[in-house]
């Protein structure tokens, strides 16, 4: 996997883990849009896309760049949006968003949490339209 290659080249500690991404993405969704009551909503084919339903304070772009930059990633996890693979990636604080930006295929949907899933990051395949985002609880 290219992310994983490019991120241990940087010094960082890269854990792969298959058949994972379904549980992470559940987990993700009910992290970042717990309040929502999903029977009155039709389901999106993406999870980034429910930032565009929703009220909530995501950064768009160039500001969720920035946020992503400098929020704590001592210990993150990385999973897509296609793919069940998920990375965990220890001593993290040197991955810079240009590292998650050229994922594709199945890579492509690019999901970052801490390992709370406190805040995340997210760089959808449509970046020149959409994304990236950044949302913090």
């Amino acid at each position: 996997m290219n992310v994983a290659m490019k991120l241990r080249k940087k010094g960082m500690i890269v854990t792969e883990y298959e058949n994972k991404g379904r549980d992470y993405r559940k987990l993700w969704f009910e992290s970042f849009f717990e309040t929502i009551d999903v029977s009155n909503h039709n389901r999106t084919n993406f999870l980034w896309e429910w930032f565009h339903t929703q009220n909530i304070p995501f950064r768009k772009g160039k500001e969720a760049n920035q946020a992503f930059e400098k929020v704590n990633k001592q210990y993150c996890f990385i999973f897509f949006q296609e793919s069940n693979d998920v990375l965990k990636v220890e001593y993290a604080s040197e991955m810079k968003a240009k590292d998650l930006c050229n994922e594709v295929g199945e890579y492509s949907d690019v999901y970052i949490v801490d390992k709370g899933f406190n805040w995340t990051y997210v760089v959808p395949h449509e970046k020149e339209e959409y994304g990236p985002y950044f949302y913090r609880k």
